[in-house]
């Protein structure tokens, strides 16, 4: 299923945040597109595309942690530690699927499966961690200048990243 994006739900006031959670959500959206549009035997020629995919992913978890992070403790926000706790357990989850991705391909059994237990762990992580944390910065939100934050990565970051998702349209209608 696709994430839909609904600022009402998941801004926490501060906007270069919401633009990275933002654009997170597309980077999900942008791997369950490439689930469906692929077929198993498409899968194996695109490994490395799925790798530099997670790991993009993962790098850029990382950086928008660390963001967030800093903003939790500018404000000595109460769930400061809980926020860095479960990006600890994001980051531990997600080199363990990495690991478990890379050792299928190494057996040349790379499933659909696994991609899609990335997916949904992807998925219900983000939402859940948004929802249940990040918004909770909102009662510090209410104290910044509307400039007070510049946007940390360049807009469009995720261009990229989803550009691994399209399909070689030229490439399809030569075939």
């Amino acid at each position: 299923m696709r994430l839909q994006w609904d600022p009402q739900k998941y801004n926490t006031g501060f906007t270069h945040i919401d633009k990275q959670h933002h654009e997170m959500f597309e980077g999900v959206n942008g791997l369950i597109l490439f689930l469906k549009q692929s077929t198993p035997k498409e899968d194996e020629k695109n490994i490395e595309k799925i790798l530099e995919m997670l790991n993009f992913l993962g790098e850029y978890a990382q950086q928008h942690f660390r963001d967030e992070e800093i903003i939790f403790e500018e404000y000595d926000h109460p769930m400061k530690d809980v926020n860095k706790e479960e990006h600890r357990l994001f980051l531990e989850k997600y080199v363990h699927y990495q690991k478990k991705l890379q050792e299928k391909m190494d057996q040349g059994r790379l499933t659909r499966g696994v991609l899609i237990q990335i997916h949904i762990f992807l998925q219900s992580w983000l939402v859940k961690h948004i929802l249940k944390v990040d918004v909770s910065l909102r009662e510090c939100a209410v104290h910044i200048k509307e400039d007070e934050y510049e946007e940390v990565l360049p807009e469009g970051v995720f261009a990229r990243f989803l550009s691994f998702f399209k399909r070689d349209t030229t490439a399809q209608a030569a075939s």
